[in-house]
């Protein structure tokens, strides 16, 4: 490659350089600042995510590449690129109230964090090869483990942290040796190579195979590898839990999608019956788990597990060839963006005085006192347990709708059933907001949270109702990783 081409491939990422620098000048300038004037660096940090927004709609209807082909910038990667820029801009705005009563230290080095790990992801998202999909894992990663342990005083915090590095430490290396092992069987990292040279005989080749799956099967939390899940997001802070939640999880799924679909498709055979086994017992155990929780934080841990479950329902159905099942899944993890961001948002909201608002009796009164919050969790609670006219019914829908079409009628049958088991633990938040009387204060309002939560409460709602247009998009989206059904 020479220059001209580096140079071309650079600037057709303006997104992820944009954030790049302002996770850079962030560091560099807060040193410089003094005082009230640090503050403004909030700011800096939404412009940042902003102008990466902006320059992302531009890979709507286009398909190119950079790089010499190890990155895709196709409308699969920009529809993953919303998600991940929408939950580090609402990430921050939560932060700001967030921060000021929970953290003694410096600020700005956690919007930075945020910035910099939504440049891993959308890295990630567009990676058509396993360096790149390495490089965009571990800047992804390592910003997360800092959140993870940025509350300094705090020793759930630094446990949730170390954690959480030992065992994504343990995860990369896995795969990592994955990926050397299927480059000693192909002389490729390029997915479109090794699909190509595919060769059952080989015994590298399901080695590997094993071994990346297994490392993917980590990153999204799923059973029999989600024992670091609720351990860590109940450590970790609370907007950092919310960031995590959405952006880790959908940026794990997406390079999931690239991999299975670009590059070991023909071991769909052994796959499979994997992913069937691990989808069935990830919704069941994440939801037999959260009903048992006796922290808010730490059922919303579980929850997410149950729904990286019903994602890989959708996976499943996809992997059978339906395109409807791919975009159930890159749709799902869009409409989880906007509820699970919320929920965790209404947590933060009510936190207070350096302590976070976990307990079911935290909550209690909240009707009476904070009409509007309350109106908000009832929302988010809703989509989450799948409830209509909400966002979350519809992305359930087609999830099932997609393994029932693909012929996957009791992994649909076992997915119906587990939600509806979910709607228990949903549902007592709400008893606790609504019908219990009030046992502790409630922070002062907070304009930013506010707005917030706004948004993502319409946003549950509308798009609930009228979710044709986002759906479509997912469609579209889904068709730019077919790959395997059309021959490229």
């Amino acid at each position: 490659m020479n220059l001209s081409e580096v140079f071309k491939s650079t600037l057709l990422l303006g997104p992820e350089v944009s954030l790049i620098l302002t996770g850079v000048l962030l560091i560099v300038i807060d040193p410089l600042l003094k005082g009230g004037a640090k503050k403004n660096l909030f700011w800096l940090a939404l412009v940042g995510l902003g102008v990466a927004f902006a320059l992302n709609l531009k890979r709507f209807g286009i398909d190119e590449t950079a790089f010499s082909g190890a990155l895709s910038l196709d409308q699969f990667a920009a529809y993953f690129n919303v998600i991940f820029l929408l939950g580090a801009f609402i990430a921050i705005i939560f932060s700001k109230d967030y921060l000021s009563s929970h953290v003694s230290h410096y600020t700005t080095e956690f919007y930075a964090l945020i910035v910099l790990s939504t440049s891993g992801m959308m890295i990630l998202a567009s990676a058509r090869e396993f360096m790149s999909l390495f490089l965009g894992f571990e800047i992804m990663s390592i910003s997360v483990y800092v959140l993870s342990a940025f509350q300094r005083e705090s020793v759930r915090s630094t446990e949730a942290g170390i954690k959480y590095l030992i065992l994504g430490g343990f995860s990369s290396a896995i795969l990592l040796y994955g990926i050397a092992l299927l480059y000693g069987a192909s002389g490729s990292i390029y997915f479109s190579e090794i699909l190509s040279t595919y060769d059952a005989g080989n015994p590298l080749f399901v080695a590997g195979s094993a071994l990346v799956l297994v490392g993917f099967i980590f990153k999204i939390g799923a059973f029999p590898l989600h024992q670091w899940v609720p351990d860590v997001y109940e450590g970790a802070p609370m907007t950092a839990t919310a960031f995590m939640s959405v952006g880790v999880k959908a940026a794990a799924f997406a390079i999931l999608l690239r991999v299975i679909f670009e590059s070991l498709y023909q071991m769909q055979v052994s796959i499979m019956p994997v992913l069937w086994i691990v989808a069935v017992f990830t919704m069941i155990v994440g939801n037999i788990a959260a009903i048992a929780q006796k922290s808010i934080k730490r059922m919303l841990a579980y929850s997410s597990i149950a729904h990286a479950g019903y994602v890989l329902v959708g996976v499943v159905a996809a992997y059978g060839g339906r395109e409807l099942g791919l975009g159930s899944v890159i749709y799902y993890l869009f409409a989880y963006t906007f509820m699970n961001l919320g929920a965790f948002g209404v947590l933060s909201y009510l936190s207070r005085d350096g302590k976070d608002c976990e307990t079911f009796e935290d909550i209690a009164g909240l009707w009476q006192r904070r009409p509007l919050v309350a109106l908000a969790l009832g929302v988010f609670m809703f989509s989450l347990a799948g409830i209509p006219p909400t966002l979350g019914f519809f992305a359930k829908y087609r999830v099932f709708l997609s393994a029932v079409e693909a012929g996957f009628y009791w992994l649909a049958v076992i997915g119906i059933l587990s939600s509806v088991i979910s709607a228990y633990y949903y549902l007592k938040v709400l008893v606790y907001a609504y019908m219990k009387q009030e046992t502790v204060s409630f922070p002062s309002f907070k304009p930013a949270s506010s707005i917030a939560l706004v948004v993502l409460a319409v946003g549950t709602l509308l798009l609930g109702i009228f979710p044709l247009d986002s759906w479509d998009l997912a469609i579209k989206a889904a068709g730019s990783v077919m790959v395997a059904f059309n021959g490229g």
